[in-house]
Formats: C-alpha cells, sequence, structure tokens
C-alpha cells in the first residue's frame, strides 16, 4: 500500500478511535484512551522522528494556487526549520502590512478632510458669510485633492496586492498542515477583488469619494484589530508549540487565538468591525441602488457629467462589504460555539464542572 494511503487510513482509524472514545460510558476510561489517541494524532502532525507525516498525502492544491501556479508546483516544505521560518514570515508579513493599513489611509483621510475644510470656507466667503482667509504660507491653500486621490488609488492598489498575497501565503500554509478555514482565503480573494474594483472607478466621482472617506476610516480601524489579532496569534500558536499541543505550521486563526482573557478584548473588537464594515457597505449601498435600476449606460455610454458609473462601482462594492461582513459574522461566531463545545468535552473528561 502507498505511504500516502497508511497514513489517511492512519488518521480515520485515530478519528474514529476518538468518537468511540467520547461516547464510553466509562469516563476513566475513555480520557485514558483519548490521551493515548492524542499521542499518536501528534506523531502524524509532526511531533514525531518523521516530521509532519501529512505532507506526504497527495494533498489537493487549493483553487488560488491551481488558478496562479498550477498543479505540479510543489510548494510543500518538508523540514521543520523551513516551516517553521514560512509560518514565521507569515506573521512578519501581516505586522508590517497592519502598519502600511494604519498610517496611509489615517494621512490620506486626514488630507481629505482638510481639503473639505478648505473648500467649506472657501464657500462660506463668497456667500459673504466669512471674511478673507488668510494663509500662513502659500502652499496652505491648495487642497492638494488630486495627489491625494491617487495617493487613495494607490492604497487600493496596494490593498490588492496584499489580499492576494496572504490568500495565496495561506493557501501554501493549508497545504503544509495548517487548520485555517477555507472561508478566510475566500474573504481574501473578495477583499483583493473590491480593492482592483474601487482602483478602477472614477476618482472625482462624488459617491466614490463618499466611499473612500468611509473606507479609509474603517481600513485605520481594521489596521488595529489586526494588529491586536497578530499579537494573540504569535502567543498562542508559541504557547502550543512549548506545550506539544501543536506543530509549527499550524495556524491559529485570527477568530480563536488568545486566552480567554484575551478574547474577551479581540471577540468584541471583531464583532465592531464586522459591525461596522456591514453598516458602511449597506448605508453606501441604499443611497447608491437607484443607479442600478436605471437605464442609461447599460447599453450606451452615459451623459456627459454622469456619475452613474461611480453610484454603480460604489453599490457593487457596499453589497459586497455587506456579503463579507455576514459571513465573517458567522465563521466568528460559529469558532466561538466550537470552543465552547471543546471546552465542555475537556471539563467532562477530567470531571471538571462547566463554569
Amino acid at each position: 500500500m502507498p505511504c500516502s494511503l497508511q497514513i489517511k487510513s492512519l488518521q480515520q482509524a485515530i478519528s474514529d478511535a476518538k468518537k468511540k472514545a467520547l461516547s464510553h460510558p466509562d469516563v476513566g476510561v475513555a480520557r485514558e484512551v483519548l490521551a493515548e489517541l492524542q499521542q499518536a494524532q501528534q506523531v502524524v502532525e509532526g511531533l514525531g522522528p518523521g516530521g509532519d507525516l501529512r505532507k506526504f498525502c497527495k494533498t489537493k492544491h487549493p483553487a488560488l494556487l491551481r488558478l496562479l501556479m498550477g498543479d505540479k508546483v510543489s510548494v510543500i516544505a518538508f523540514r521543520a526549520d523551513h516551516s517553521a521560518a514560512m509560518k514565521e514570515e507569515y506573521h512578519r508579513f501581516r505586522d508590517k502590512s497592519a502598519l502600511v493599513m494604519l498610517l496611509l489611509p489615517a494621512m490620506l483621510l486626514l488630507g481629505l478632510r482638510r481639503a473639505d475644510a478648505l473648500r467649506e470656507a472657501s464657500a462660506r466667503q463668497e456667500a459673504g458669510l466669512e471674511e478673507h482667509l488668510s494663509f500662513s504660507s502659500p502652499f496652505a491653500k491648495y487642497t492638494f485633492v488630486p495627489g491625494l486621490m491617487t495617493g487613495v488609488q494607490f492604497y487600493f492598489l496596494w490593498l490588492g496586492y496584499f489580499y492576494l498575497a496572504v490568500a495565496l501565503r495561506e493557501s501554501v500554509l493549508l497545504v503544509n498542515g495548517s487548520h485555517i478555514k477555507s472561508w478566510w482565503i475566500q474573504h481574501h480573494c473578495w477583499s483583493a477583488a473590491c480593492a482592483l474594483l474601487m482602483l478602477g472607478l472614477p476618482v472625482y466621482s462624488q459617491a466614490v469619494k463618499m466611499l473612500c472617506q468611509y473606507f479609509l476610516m474603517w481600513s485605520c480601524f481594521q489596521a488595529l484589530v489586526m494588529m491586536v489579532q497578530n499579537m494573540y496569534q504569535r502567543r498562542r500558536m508559541y504557547t502550543r508549540i512549548a506545550m506539544g499541543k501543536n506543530t509549527a505550521m499550524d495556524v491559529v486563526t485570527g477568530e480563536s487565538s488568545g486566552t480567554s482573557g484575551q478574547l474577551l478584548l479581540l471577540y468584541p473588537l471583531l464583532f465592531v468591525l464586522q459591525g461596522s464594515q456591514f453598516a458602511i457597505g449597506a448605508g453606501v449601498a441604499y443611497q447608491t441602488f437607484p443607479s442600478l435600476l436605471a437605464p442609461e449606460g447599460w447599453f450606451d455610454v452615459e451623459a456627459v457629467g454622469s456619475d452613474l458609473r461611480g453610484m454603480r462601482g460604489v453599490c457593487l462594492v457596499g453589497l459586497a462589504f455587506c456579503y463579507m461582513a455576514v459571513r465573517n459574522f458567522g465563521a466568528t461566531v460559529q469558532t466561538i460555539t466550537e470552543k465552547k463545545k471543546v471546552k465542555y468535552e475537556r471539563a467532562r473528561l477530567t470531571g471538571k464542572k462547566q463554569g
């Protein structure tokens, strides 16, 4: 029998034995059997002399890897030090990217808010409601909107790269034995598509300007959540490796990382992030949805000065935001439920009362 079939057969046997042990009426016997099975599973997953035996199975590449690299390219790291370096590089990439996602949108947002304030002051002056404006420098009277909107487009381009890179890296980690859920890879693909869609929208569209300001504010908050998330991921991963409960390639996803005390902070942040994403998406989609119903622009070029293209793009982005927010919320709730179930089973087997 080929090695890959033997390993899969062994994994299935361990899984079946665990299910039988959990249903055993004698808790003491079930606890002893599960401890032995856990050791056997850890040997298969990388704590034995043969390394991570799952890598010898012919795992089908995720769709993103097949699309970008094909089926014949091997991305499996058999050496433990290579696997650990790959996982550490993934964390470093997320840490650096979180700084970009915080600083660049914050600077762009401040610049756009300054431009809005200057335009309002100029309009009030023309209406005779305000005295003549005096500026400390000759450049202070300029809004720099063209440069700012170019910066916004550059940020959308960078976001497309970031989300595609994260999805690709997580697909490689998944092939190498990580436990990340497939939805989060799909989520990154959806986010990359939204970033590229926003990149192609007309920058001087009023609907696009509205979306940009909302999105930049949300992106700053997302960066802060990601920083907290990355910190908890590292701590949880290193703790589990030190305790022999995980291999170097196991990904502790953001929605399941951290201790109970840490999760008291992380889960509310995630729910607020998801709620604000849905609110922004639903708000811009509601305001721009009539543009999808207008016949103009579908079968012929819209009139000069029309904002239909910008409004329709913003509406599609808003609907995608709502979809991702709902799916993210569902995945987070599912993770909480799974953690509660695991905690209950551990408490039952150890004879402790569930708090």
